[in-house]
Order: C-alpha cells, then structure tokens, then sequence
C-alpha cells in the first residue's frame, strides 16, 4: 500500500491537463546551423548557475558529479538564488554560487600568487551568473510536441521553450529596434533565424530577420499566427522555469574546497544580488507587448526533468567553451577581508 500511495502522490505532483494528458518534448534545442523560429510572447528574464562537471572539457565543474546522478539528481543549470523569477529582479537569497563568486573577486583585488590568480579568476568566471531568456517560440523546422495520453504517444503541434543567451539576444534586440514594432505579435510578427556556429574557440550564436525575397525590393516576412497556432496554449513559463533549488543542497553538493571556502568566509552581511558577466552593459529591455496568444498553464515535466536539463547543460556548457579545462585544480583556501557588495544584477559586464 505504501508503494501505490507514493505512486498516486507522484502522480498527483506532476502537472497534467484534462484527461491525464501530458505534453514532452517542449525544450527546443539549436541545432547547428540556421533555426527558423517564431517568437510568441513575451520572455522570461533569468540567471541561472550552471554547476556540474563538464567531462567533455575535462572540468570538474563547481558540484560533485554524485548530484547529478540519481532519482534525486539536480539539474546541471539552476536558478540563482539572487534572482526573483517571479518578478524578474535582483533579491538578497543566499545564493552559494554568487558568494563564491564576490569571494573570488575579493581574492583577485588582494595580493595572491600567480597560481591563485590562474586559479581565482576561473572561479569567478564559473560562478557568475548567466543571462537566459525563455520564450514560447513555434520551430519552423519541427513544429511539433509529443503528446501522451496512457501511454500512447502522439506528435501535435505546439509551442517550445527556448533559452536566448545574451550573445542571440543582442541581434534580436536589434531587429526590435529597427522594425519599430513587436516582433512577436500575433498579427505583425516576423520569423527570425538563429545561427548557431562556431568561432573557432567557442560556440556562437547570430540572428537576423528572415526576409521575403518575392517583395520588391526584400523585405522582412511578417508572419501572423494562422488560426491553429492562435489557439494553441503557451507554456507558463514562471511554473517551468520558475524552480529553486535550496542553498542548503547546493552547499552540501560543492567540492570541498568550495565548501571551505564558503565556511571560511561566512557572513550573513555579504548576501549581494548576482552581477552578470555574460553580456553586454546594457540592462534586458522587454519589448512593448501587442496582443498575445492565451497563456495556460503547461502540461509539461518539471525543470529538473531529464529533457530541460540535457539541454541545457547543452547550452551552459557551449557559452562557457573557453578552453580551460587545464585550471580545473582545487582552490586555496583563503579569508578574505570582507566581500565586496556587488552591482545590481541588472548590470551585465563583460
């Protein structure tokens, strides 16, 4: 009996639209090359941590790899504590990650050796947090979602979850700006392509406009939704996207000399707001919202699913590509004299 009241507890956690169906398949992945997507909505600002070690560089990353392993694995990518999905601004929430991060910039503005210089600046580097936007998009190259009803699979169309990194969203910014209007509107929005390749050291990403090359001269295509897509429902992006994890777990799955470090420094009055090092100086800007498509709530895993984190870590991984897996060694612990309050996590640096 303990087993079937632990199943229909599961059961009952997850959510599920009418009729017990569940909707997979709804993180969108860039493939190599151009993505022609069509962005719907409006997105959702967050800074994420990405935490676990990265085989294919040889980094041990900033957790265990026994957390990532498991019924109770943690995602690969978490939401910084420092960080008010709800309300999409800075807040003071103990965030672990960024109080290695303000340690490591102290420890770089003291004295310290060349080795703990090496050391210290790919800490900071690894505990910054990252800029992510999620967006309600429909994949032009595969429009479709999988649908499962008691069991039984079924691909329908429907929305993705992208993630846009600072680097795509600097282009697409600028196509806000020179179109003049929301590009994501139901009736006047356009398709965009997103590029995904490689600079020779790192992963990179462009977009642009797709343009309608029948129109004299080009011009970009605007594509309404067509009335299938309008009755589709958007992800709620706040509930899937939205998840914290505790600092207590984050802690207790840190390398050890993270964790010494952190106990070695600790004080309640260095709890600052992440400041961002993955982008630009100017803050994320929401564009101006024309009429949108009906948000409901979705029907989808939870974030810490297999799905989201694979990508994800996909993501993470390619963004932070700087070729050094070589500085991967244990940190020196060392007290700072006090942290430094840190910028408000609206301010990217680079």
């Amino acid at each position: 009996m303990a087993t079937l009241d632990k199943i229909r507890k599961l059961r009952a956690s997850r959510p599920q639209t009418g009729g017990g169906t569940r909707l997979r398949g709804i993180f969108h992945s860039w493939k190599d090359g151009d993505n022609i997507i069509r962005l719907v909505g409006e997105f959702l600002e967050t800074k994420t941590h990405f935490i676990a070690p990265a085989p294919k560089r040889s980094e041990r990353g900033l957790c265990q790899a026994v957390a990532f392993q498991g019924n109770e694995k943690m995602s690969p990518v978490i939401n910084c504590l420092n960080w008010d999905v709800q309300k999409e601004e800075a807040r003071q929430g103990g965030c672990p990650i960024c109080r290695l991060h303000a340690i490591a910039q102290q420890v770089l503005n003291d004295d310290c050796t060349d080795d703990e210089k090496k050391l210290f600046e790919k800490l900071r580097r690894d505990t910054g947090p990252r800029t992510l936007l999620k967006w309600n998009i429909i994949d032009r190259d595969d429009p479709h979602v999988l649908s499962v009803d008691d069991g039984v699979e079924r691909k329908v169309l429907g929305f993705k979850i992208a993630s846009i990194g600072m680097e795509a969203w600097s282009d697409i910014e600028g196509i806000f700006d020179q179109m003049g209007f929301d590009i994501s509107d139901v009736e006047e929005g356009l398709d965009i392509c997103v590029n995904k390749g490689h600079n020779g050291t790192r992963v990179a990403y462009s977009a642009q406009a797709v343009i309608d090359k029948s129109t004299k001269p080009p011009s970009a295509k605007v594509t309404p939704l067509t009335e299938e897509e309008r009755q589709l429902s958007q992800h709620d992006l706040k509930v899937i996207c939205g998840k914290h994890v505790e600092a207590k777990r984050i802690i207790d799955a840190l390398h050890e000399d993270y964790r010494e470090l952190l106990e070695v420094n600790d004080s309640s009055e260095d709890d600052e707001p992440p400041v961002d090092d993955s982008g630009p100086d100017d803050e994320v800007s929401k564009p101006s919202a024309a009429k949108k498509a009906p948000v409901q709530p979705s029907a989808d895993e939870s974030p810490a699913d297999d799905e989201e984190a694979e990508a994800a870590a996909e993501a993470a991984a390619e963004a932070d590509d700087d070729g050094d897996g070589l500085l991967s060694g244990t940190v020196p612990i060392k007290k700072v004299k006090r942290t430094p309050v840190s910028e408000d996590a609206g301010s990217e640096k680079n």
